[in-house]
């Protein structure tokens, strides 16, 4: 069961004057929280710009925390309001599956639409999904992504729990454009994503994983862009960009915060 990435766009890669091309609707623009607005830029250039949505069918997409900065506003604007009058944007911008929605709707796309919510397994959950569809025939041209924010309220709730001691915050997201069959375009292909029931050292995770000596191996690498959960599609994302530089393999390990290891391996297009 494998797929080709034909797209990865990393949210950093988008400068700020880009997003009112990405997101041409200014009065859409101006009601998104800055998440939304980094995220959905980073979906529609990950499709090529907005007209490619309707091609799509399917698009799947990943978070650990959501929609923070929209859900703390709805929640204060209840205490605030005395739960009288409140501004219904706020509510309906803080669900899980706020980003998937927006990008649906701006290219007028009915195709499937799912967003998991896993924790640190969200954007491997959100990949998993995309290789059965592309296994069994019922999705060709995929969009997954993954994303998450940081605020002041939930940063001091995690230090004051002693998460960010050995660790700094961090937050991002990443798309991914996925084909069932290669093209002229395809960077890699995703060959094989598993989670093992137990923790892996380098070295059982290369004898496991690696089809070759030459295999390079990402080692929860996650930490590299902080710590939020769906971090490792910024790994993913770097195993791609490796693999277009000439890497023939990458092994990718993932074990955030003591959970359930993630392993997915990306190849070069043969």
């Amino acid at each position: 069961m494998k797929c080709y990435i034909d797209s990865v766009v990393v949210d950093s890669r988008i400068p700020a004057d880009d997003i009112r091309e990405l997101i041409p609707d200014a009065l859409l623009r101006r009601r998104m929280s800055r998440l939304l607005r980094t995220a959905v830029a980073t979906a529609v250039s990950c499709v090529g710009g907005v007209e490619n949505i309707a091609s799509l069918d399917a698009i799947i997409t990943a978070t650990g925390w959501g929609c923070l900065t929209d859900s703390e506003r709805f929640l204060r604007n209840m205490i605030s309001e005395d739960e009288q009058l409140l501004n219904p944007t706020p509510f309906i911008q803080s669900t899980f599956n706020t980003v998937g929605g927006i990008i649906a709707l701006m290219g007028k796309n009915h195709c499937y639409n799912m967003t998991y919510v896993n924790r640190s397994h969200s954007f491997e959950d959100a990949l998993l999904d995309s290789m059965i569809r592309v296994a069994d025939g019922s999705s060709r041209n995929l969009l997954v992504g993954a994303f998450d924010e940081q605020t002041q309220s939930q940063y001091r709730i995690m230090e004051r729990m002693g998460v960010f001691r050995s660790q700094s915050p961090g937050e991002g997201s990443v798309f991914v454009s996925i084909l069932s069959e290669k093209s002229q375009s395809s960077l890699a292909q995703l060959v094989r994503l598993d989670f093992p029931g137990n923790s892996l050292n380098e070295t059982e995770v290369l004898e496991r994983y690696a089809s070759s000596s030459a295999s390079l191996l990402l080692f929860n690498s996650y930490r590299d862009k902080g710590l939020f959960p769906t971090a490792s599609a910024h790994s993913f994302a770097r195993a791609v960009e490796l693999i277009r530089c000439g890497e023939s393999e990458v092994v990718v390990y993932n074990e955030y915060l003591g959970a359930t290891p993630a392993v997915s391996v990306v190849q070069c297009v043969g």
